[in-house]
């Protein structure tokens, strides 16, 4: 048997293992969330009473996907309400009642590959 012969039978039994794979494979778990609003690069207007701003340097950022992990992360943290994440700059903001120390933003910006420092 010659070599074409044997490769070309080899593919064919391998696109067999994969369309069979393909055929028996479960619905996808997981689906992107999608966010109605574009991540802002920067907080805008006056600070309320009650409330403080501040920014941290974020180091491992490389994209508006990850400005938008970022962003989550922060809006979830409770006394936030407002945040803002400059990819290019590699900085977060966020507008944070005043009794919330800022070193628990900066925790809830420090997973996986990020790294946040108070500015």
């Amino acid at each position: 048997m010659s070599k074409n012969v044997l490769a070309l039978l080899l593919l064919v039994a391998c696109g067999a293992v994969l369309g069979t794979i393909a055929m028996r494979a479960k619905e996808r778990t997981y689906t992107v969330p999608v966010r109605d609003e574009a991540v802002p690069f920067a907080l805008a207007g006056d600070v309320p009473s009650g409330f403080t701003k501040v920014a941290f340097d974020v180091q491992g950022m490389c994209c508006q996907g990850c400005s938008a992990k970022l962003y989550g992360a922060l809006l979830a943290v409770d006394g936030v309400s407002a945040a803002a994440v400059d990819p290019v700059l590699a900085r977060a903001e966020a507008l944070v009642r005043a009794d919330v120390a800022p070193t628990t933003l900066e925790h809830a910006l420090t997973f996986d590959k990020y790294t946040a420092h108070l500015r």
